[in-house]
Protein backbone atom coordinates (compact mmCIF):
# COMPACT_ATOMS: atom_id res chain seq x y z
CA UNK A 1 0.00 0.00 0.00
CA UNK A 2 1.37 3.22 -1.09
CA UNK A 3 1.78 5.67 2.09
CA UNK A 4 1.85 8.61 -0.03
CA UNK A 5 -1.28 7.63 -1.68
CA UNK A 6 -2.94 7.50 1.99
CA UNK A 7 -1.73 10.29 2.91
CA UNK A 8 -3.31 12.45 -0.52
CA UNK A 9 -6.54 10.70 0.65
CA UNK A 10 -7.10 11.48 4.22
CA UNK A 11 -5.80 15.37 3.03
CA UNK A 12 -8.84 14.84 0.19
CA UNK A 13 -11.14 13.71 3.07
CA UNK A 14 -10.53 16.66 4.97
CA UNK A 15 -10.74 19.60 2.69
CA UNK A 16 -14.57 18.15 1.79
CA UNK A 17 -15.31 18.29 5.51
CA UNK A 18 -14.35 21.87 5.13
CA UNK A 19 -15.66 22.72 2.14
CA UNK A 20 -19.07 21.06 3.01
CA UNK A 21 -18.89 23.62 6.34
CA UNK A 22 -17.71 26.36 4.62
CA UNK A 23 -20.62 25.89 1.88
CA UNK A 24 -23.37 26.15 4.79
CA UNK A 25 -21.21 28.62 6.33
CA UNK A 26 -24.65 30.83 8.26
CA UNK A 27 -26.77 30.50 9.98
CA UNK A 28 -25.48 26.57 10.20
CA UNK A 29 -21.52 28.11 11.68
CA UNK A 30 -19.04 25.14 11.56
CA UNK A 31 -17.44 24.48 15.06
CA UNK A 32 -14.14 22.78 15.75
CA UNK A 33 -13.88 21.54 19.79
CA UNK A 34 -12.42 19.51 21.85
CA UNK A 35 -14.69 17.13 23.64
CA UNK A 36 -14.07 14.68 27.01
CA UNK A 37 -15.92 11.22 26.54
CA UNK A 38 -16.76 7.94 28.19
CA UNK A 39 -14.15 4.86 27.44
CA UNK A 40 -13.99 3.17 24.61
CA UNK A 41 -12.78 -0.25 23.49
CA UNK A 42 -12.08 -1.81 20.27
CA UNK A 43 -11.87 -5.43 18.98
CA UNK A 44 -10.69 -6.32 15.35
CA UNK A 45 -10.48 -10.62 14.45
CA UNK A 46 -9.94 -11.70 10.64
CA UNK A 47 -8.11 -13.42 8.20
CA UNK A 48 -4.67 -12.12 6.87
CA UNK A 49 -2.01 -12.42 3.54
CA UNK A 50 1.16 -11.89 3.60
CA UNK A 51 2.10 -9.05 0.23
CA UNK A 52 5.65 -10.44 0.21
CA UNK A 53 6.42 -12.22 -3.31
CA UNK A 54 6.85 -15.43 -1.19
CA UNK A 55 3.18 -15.03 0.04
CA UNK A 56 1.02 -12.83 -1.61
CA UNK A 57 -2.48 -13.84 -2.14
CA UNK A 58 -6.01 -15.08 -1.16
CA UNK A 59 -6.35 -13.89 3.03
CA UNK A 60 -6.22 -17.61 3.74
CA UNK A 61 -3.02 -17.94 5.86
CA UNK A 62 -4.61 -17.38 8.81
CA UNK A 63 -6.05 -15.18 11.80
CA UNK A 64 -4.99 -11.60 13.10
CA UNK A 65 -6.23 -9.04 15.08
CA UNK A 66 -5.78 -5.68 17.28
CA UNK A 67 -7.91 -4.48 20.50
CA UNK A 68 -7.87 -0.80 21.00
CA UNK A 69 -8.45 1.17 23.78
CA UNK A 70 -9.21 4.67 23.08
CA UNK A 71 -8.46 7.82 24.78
CA UNK A 72 -11.44 9.96 26.89
CA UNK A 73 -11.32 12.49 24.79
CA UNK A 74 -11.65 13.43 21.22
CA UNK A 75 -11.33 16.78 18.79
CA UNK A 76 -14.67 17.31 16.77
CA UNK A 77 -16.26 19.18 13.82
CA UNK A 78 -20.17 19.48 13.42
CA UNK A 79 -22.74 22.57 12.93
CA UNK A 80 -22.41 24.64 16.27
CA UNK A 81 -26.18 24.15 16.85
CA UNK A 82 -25.52 20.56 17.17
CA UNK A 83 -23.38 20.17 20.04
CA UNK A 84 -26.40 21.90 22.20
CA UNK A 85 -28.77 19.49 20.50
CA UNK A 86 -26.52 16.70 21.89
CA UNK A 87 -26.37 16.88 25.45
CA UNK A 88 -26.79 13.21 25.66
CA UNK A 89 -24.82 10.90 24.41
CA UNK A 90 -27.10 9.16 21.94
CA UNK A 91 -23.91 6.46 21.04
CA UNK A 92 -20.23 7.22 20.25
CA UNK A 93 -20.17 9.45 17.17
CA UNK A 94 -23.55 11.41 18.20
CA UNK A 95 -23.79 12.29 14.21
CA UNK A 96 -20.49 14.68 14.13
CA UNK A 97 -19.11 15.68 11.18
CA UNK A 98 -15.73 14.97 11.49
CA UNK A 99 -13.80 13.38 14.49
CA UNK A 100 -9.93 13.04 15.40
CA UNK A 101 -9.70 10.16 18.64
CA UNK A 102 -6.26 8.70 19.80
CA UNK A 103 -5.70 5.57 20.81
CA UNK A 104 -3.78 2.88 21.99
CA UNK A 105 -3.43 -0.34 19.84
CA UNK A 106 -2.15 -4.18 20.84
CA UNK A 107 -2.02 -6.43 17.41
CA UNK A 108 -1.68 -10.00 17.63
CA UNK A 109 -0.54 -12.73 14.95
CA UNK A 110 -1.66 -16.41 15.29
CA UNK A 111 1.98 -16.91 14.25
CA UNK A 112 3.24 -15.43 17.69
CA UNK A 113 3.74 -12.20 16.51
CA UNK A 114 2.67 -8.96 18.21
CA UNK A 115 2.84 -4.87 18.10
CA UNK A 116 1.70 -2.64 20.12
CA UNK A 117 1.70 0.94 19.69
CA UNK A 118 -0.46 4.47 20.22
CA UNK A 119 -2.49 5.88 16.86
CA UNK A 120 -4.88 8.37 15.95
CA UNK A 121 -8.33 7.65 14.05
CA UNK A 122 -10.05 10.17 11.75
CA UNK A 123 -13.75 9.26 11.06
CA UNK A 124 -15.68 11.14 8.75
CA UNK A 125 -19.62 11.14 8.35
CA UNK A 126 -20.37 9.64 4.78
CA UNK A 127 -24.04 9.12 5.34
CA UNK A 128 -26.53 9.21 8.41
CA UNK A 129 -24.92 6.86 10.66
CA UNK A 130 -22.26 5.61 9.02
CA UNK A 131 -18.78 6.67 8.69
CA UNK A 132 -15.66 6.32 6.94
CA UNK A 133 -12.71 5.77 9.50
CA UNK A 134 -8.70 6.22 8.69
CA UNK A 135 -6.21 5.33 11.41
CA UNK A 136 -2.81 5.56 11.63
CA UNK A 137 -0.30 4.26 14.04
CA UNK A 138 2.91 3.52 14.73
CA UNK A 139 3.91 0.26 16.38
CA UNK A 140 6.75 -2.07 17.60
CA UNK A 141 6.72 -5.51 15.88
CA UNK A 142 8.11 -8.41 17.81
CA UNK A 143 8.02 -11.23 15.19
CA UNK A 144 8.67 -14.96 15.13
CA UNK A 145 10.37 -16.71 13.12
CA UNK A 146 6.94 -18.09 11.78
CA UNK A 147 6.26 -14.58 10.72
CA UNK A 148 8.67 -14.58 7.71
CA UNK A 149 9.36 -12.72 5.31
CA UNK A 150 5.85 -11.04 6.14
CA UNK A 151 6.75 -9.75 9.34
CA UNK A 152 10.37 -8.19 10.76
CA UNK A 153 11.21 -6.88 14.39
CA UNK A 154 10.91 -3.44 14.60
CA UNK A 155 8.98 0.15 14.31
CA UNK A 156 6.23 -0.30 11.54
CA UNK A 157 2.97 1.35 10.45
CA UNK A 158 -0.06 -0.09 11.15
CA UNK A 159 -2.67 1.69 8.94
CA UNK A 160 -6.66 0.99 9.66
CA UNK A 161 -9.31 1.67 6.65
CA UNK A 162 -12.99 0.78 8.03
CA UNK A 163 -16.52 1.63 7.55
CA UNK A 164 -18.15 2.00 10.90
CA UNK A 165 -22.22 2.15 11.95
CA UNK A 166 -23.32 2.95 15.95
CA UNK A 167 -26.20 -0.45 16.66
CA UNK A 168 -27.18 1.49 19.75
CA UNK A 169 -25.32 3.50 22.76
CA UNK A 170 -23.13 1.12 23.76
CA UNK A 171 -22.00 -0.64 20.60
CA UNK A 172 -21.01 0.01 17.46
CA UNK A 173 -19.98 -2.31 14.18
CA UNK A 174 -16.94 -2.15 11.47
CA UNK A 175 -15.39 -3.78 8.23
CA UNK A 176 -12.59 -3.17 7.84
CA UNK A 177 -8.71 -3.46 6.20
CA UNK A 178 -5.60 -3.41 8.14
CA UNK A 179 -1.99 -2.87 6.15
CA UNK A 180 1.33 -3.15 8.26
CA UNK A 181 4.40 -1.71 6.37
CA UNK A 182 7.59 -1.29 7.72
CA UNK A 183 8.66 2.75 7.75
CA UNK A 184 12.43 2.40 6.46
CA UNK A 185 13.52 3.04 10.28
CA UNK A 186 16.19 0.92 12.05
CA UNK A 187 17.91 -2.37 10.42
CA UNK A 188 16.31 -2.01 6.96
CA UNK A 189 14.05 -4.72 7.24
CA UNK A 190 10.35 -4.82 6.11
CA UNK A 191 6.82 -5.64 7.20
CA UNK A 192 4.25 -6.51 4.57
CA UNK A 193 0.40 -7.99 5.62
CA UNK A 194 -3.01 -7.36 5.39
CA UNK A 195 -6.21 -8.37 7.51
CA UNK A 196 -9.41 -7.90 6.27
CA UNK A 197 -11.50 -7.83 9.39
CA UNK A 198 -15.03 -7.58 11.76
CA UNK A 199 -14.63 -4.78 14.51
CA UNK A 200 -16.54 -4.28 17.44
CA UNK A 201 -17.06 -1.23 19.75
CA UNK A 202 -17.85 -1.01 23.11
CA UNK A 203 -18.39 2.39 24.98
CA UNK A 204 -19.23 2.67 28.58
Amino acid sequence: MNIKMLFRFTILLNLIVVLNINSTAQPNAGKFELEITKAKFGINIGAYRGRTPQTDGLFNQGFSGFGQVYFPFQWSIDYEKNYADSLTIKNEYNNRLFLIRPSAIFHYVDNGSMAFGLGIQFSFLITKQTYLEYQLSGVYLEATKTGLPDLNDGFNLHHFVSFSKPINKHFSLSLGLVHISGAGIGNGLTSNQDVITLGLKWIL
